[in-house]
C-alpha cells in the first residue's frame, strides 16, 4: 500500500472513530439530561414518588429513606425504635422529645415493613452496627405479628443482602470484581437514576399507570374502607414516601377506614412464638453494646377479640423470657378503645400515633442520659387539648402531611373529648 493511500485510509478511519465518539457523547448527554429530568419528577412527586432516586437503594425504598435521615443524625440516638409497619407508623419521635423537653435527636424511628425477631437479628442490629450508629437502647415494637416464628416472611433477609446499596457496600460473592459487565453495571448504577431504579419503573410505575388508565384499576383498598373515600394508587405512594426527619412514617390509609378490625383472623396458637432468634438477637445485642427493650404495641378491642387465645399465651411467654433475660418490657398505659385511633384494629391512625406517643413518654425517661427534667404537666399529657395540641404541632412542623392527606382544616375527634377538635 502507498503512503498515498495509507494516508487516506487513516483519515478514512479517524472521521468513522470521531463520528463514533460524538454520538456517543451525544447519547450519554441526553441519556445524563433525561436522567436529570427523571430525578426533579421525582423529586416533585411525579414519579416513583415513594422512592428518593438520588439514593442508592436497599430492599425498600422506605428502608433506604431512613437509612439515610439517620446518616444526617450527628451523633446516634440514645433510642432507636424499630419493628414492623405497626412501629413505623405508630411511634412519632418527635412528640416524644416535646413532651420531655428533649432534643429531637434523641430518638429516631427505623420501622421495618413486615420485620420478624429473625429479620431483626440478622439484617436491623448488623446494619447499625456496620454504620457504626450504636444507641444506648434499641427499643422492639412487639406488635402481635412481630414475636412470631413466620418463616415465610424471612426471604426478607434475602432480599436486603440482594439490594444494591448492601452489594456495594459488602461485594456480593456473585459478582466477579474483574467482569467487564459487573464494572459497567456498578459504574451506572452509581451515576444514573434512571439505571438503578429502571425495574422500579416498570413494576411501581409503568404496570399500575397502565392498569388504570386502560383498566380503570386505581384505587387500593385497605380492608374496611370507606367507599366515599378511595384511596389513588398514586396518593398511595407519595404517602408511603413520607417520612418526619426523625423517621416516622404516617399511616397512609388515615381517614379512609372505620379503624375496627374486619379482616380474617392473622395467626393463631399454632403459630409459634421465634423464641431461638429473639434468645440470640438479646444476646447478640449485648455483645455489641446495646440494650434491648420491648415495647407493647397497642391493639383495638376489636382484634384482641379476634386473637384473643393466642395473644394471651403470646403474652405471657414474652414476659417469662423478658423477666429471665433482664429485659425492660413496657406497657401503654392509655386507652386504646377509641376506633378513630386505628386505621384497621392494629395499625395506629395519625391521631393513635399522637396519643400513643404521648402515652409512652414517660417510661421512657428512665433510660435517657442525663434524666430529663420533670414535666409538672406530664399526668396531663393524654387529655383531649394536649394530644389536639401535639397534632397541631406535628401538622403544622410537616406541612407536608395535611397535603398529602388533604388536611386542610378538618375536625379530627380527640380520645375522651364527644367534641370534634379542630386541626389545622
Amino acid at each position: 500500500m502507498s503512503r498515498g493511500q495509507s494516508r487516506t485510509q487513516f483519515w478514512h478511519e479517524y472521521r468513522v472513530t470521531l463520528r463514533i465518539s460524538i454520538l456517543l457523547l451525544t447519547a450519554a448527554g441526553l441519556g445524563k439530561l433525561l436522567d436529570l429530568g427523571l430525578v426533579e419528577l421525582n423529586r416533585r412527586g411525579v414519579v416513583l414518588p415513594q422512592f428518593d432516586l438520588t439514593l442508592i437503594p436497599y430492599h425498600d425504598p422506605r428502608v433506604t429513606r431512613r437509612h439515610a435521615l439517620l446518616r444526617e443524625y450527628q451523633e446516634p440516638p440514645q433510642i432507636i425504635f424499630t419493628g414492623d409497619s405497626r412501629t413505623k407508623n405508630g411511634i412519632v419521635p418527635e412528640v416524644i422529645s416535646r413532651v420531655l423537653g428533649v432534643p429531637r435527636t434523641t430518638f429516631f424511628n427505623f420501622g421495618t415493613g413486615s420485620q420478624v425477631v429473625k429479620f431483626a437479628r440478622e439484617v436491623f442490629v448488623p446494619h447499625l452496627l456496620q454504620i457504626g450508629v450504636r444507641p444506648a437502647y434499641v427499643v422492639f415494637g412487639v406488635s402481635p405479628d412481630w414475636p412470631l416464628r413466620k418463616e415465610r416472611l424471612w426471604a426478607l433477609i434475602d432480599r436486603y443482602r440482594d439490594s444494591l446499596a448492601y452489594r456495594i457496600a459488602n461485594r456480593s460473592r456473585r459478582d466477579d470484581p474483574d467482569s467487564i459487565e459487573v464494572r459497567i453495571s456498578r459504574f451506572l448504577d452509581l451515576r444514573l437514576a434512571l439505571f438503578r431504579y429502571r425495574a422500579d419503573l416498570i413494576h411501581q410505575e409503568l404496570i399500575p399507570s397502565l392498569g388504570c388508565w386502560f383498566l380503570g384499576d386505581c384505587n387500593r383498598p385497605a380492608g374496611d374502607w370507606r367507599e366515599d373515600r378511595p384511596l389513588h394508587f398514586r396518593d398511595l405512594e407519595r404517602r408511603s414516601g413520607f417520612k418526619t426527619g426523625a423517621g416516622w412514617g404516617p399511616q397512609p390509609y388515615d381517614g379512609h377506614t372505620r379503624g375496627r378490625f374486619a379482616s380474617k383472623t392473622r395467626f393463631s396458637k399454632a403459630m409459634p412464638v421465634d423464641q431461638e432468634n429473639l434468645l440470640g438477637l438479646f444476646s447478640e445485642m449485648r455483645k455489641s453494646g446495646i440494650k434491648p427493650l420491648l415495647l407493647i404495641m397497642p391493639v383495638h378491642p376489636s382484634f384482641r377479640e379476634a386473637h384473643a387465645d393466642a395473644m394471651a399465651r403470646n403474652q405471657t411467654l414474652l414476659e417469662q423470657i423478658a423477666g429471665r433475660e433482664g429485659v425492660g418490657l413496657l406497657h401503654p398505659q392509655g386507652d386504646y378503645r377509641a376506633d378513630e385511633l386505628f386505621v384497621d384494629g392494629h395499625h395506629l391512625s395519625h391521631l393513635g400515633a399522637v396519643y400513643f406517643s404521648a402515652d409512652i413518654a414517660a417510661s421512657l425517661a428512665q433510660y435517657l442520659e442525663p434524666a430529663p427534667a420533670e414535666n409538672p404537666n406530664l399526668a396531663d399529657t393524654l387529655s383531649s387539648a394536649s394530644i389536639a395540641k401535639l397534632l397541631t404541632w406535628i401538622y403544622e412542623t410537616n406541612p407536608a402531611i395535611p397535603e398529602l392527606w388533604h388536611r386542610q382544616g378538618p375536625r379530627l375527634p380527640v380520645p375522651g373529648n364527644q367534641t370534634q377538635t379542630p386541626v389545622r
